[in-house]
C-alpha cells in the first residue's frame, strides 16, 4: 500500500499489514482493483488488489479494525477507486486519561455512618 500523504492516519500499520497478507493469496485472475483509504474526506494511501480472494481477506480485516467500506459513488466520491475505506481519526490520549466517568465516586463505595 502506498502512503500519500504524512503523516498516516493512527492504526494505518494493521491496514498495511492487512494489505500485505492479502497480496500474498494467489489468485486466478488478474482483476487490477485499484482500493484505497481515506481519513477525512483526503485520499491517504492506495493500492491495487488482483483477485476476490485477496479483496474478500482485506475487506474483512478492515471492517473488523472499524473501516467504512464504499464500492459505488462517484469519481470525486472514491478518488478513482474501485473500493474505497474510510478510517476514522483515533480519540486522542487526552480524552482517554482520565476514565472517571465509568467509576463511582469515593463516598457511594463506603456505608454512610450516622
Amino acid at each position: 500500500m502506498k502512503l500519500l500523504h504524512d503523516p498516516a492516519p493512527a492504526g494505518f500499520e494493521g491496514i498495511t499489514r492487512a494489505f500485505a497478507m492479502a497480496r500474498e493469496l494467489p489468485t486466478t485472475h488478474r482483476l487490477a482493483l485499484k482500493i484505497g483509504v481515506s481519513c477525512d474526506g483526503v485520499l491517504v494511501a492506495e493500492g491495487e488488489l488482483d483477485g476476490y480472494r485477496q479483496v474478500r481477506f482485506f475487506s474483512d480485516h478492515l471492517r473488523s479494525l472499524g473501516c467504512d467500506e464504499f464500492l459505488l459513488g462517484g469519481d470525486e466520491e472514491m478518488f478513482g477507486c474501485d473500493m474505497l475505506f474510510s478510517v476514522l481519526p483515533m480519540a486522542t490520549e487526552a480524552e482517554d486519561d482520565d476514565p472517571s466517568f465509568i467509576r463511582r465516586p469515593a463516598r457511594s463505595l463506603w456505608p454512610e455512618q450516622s
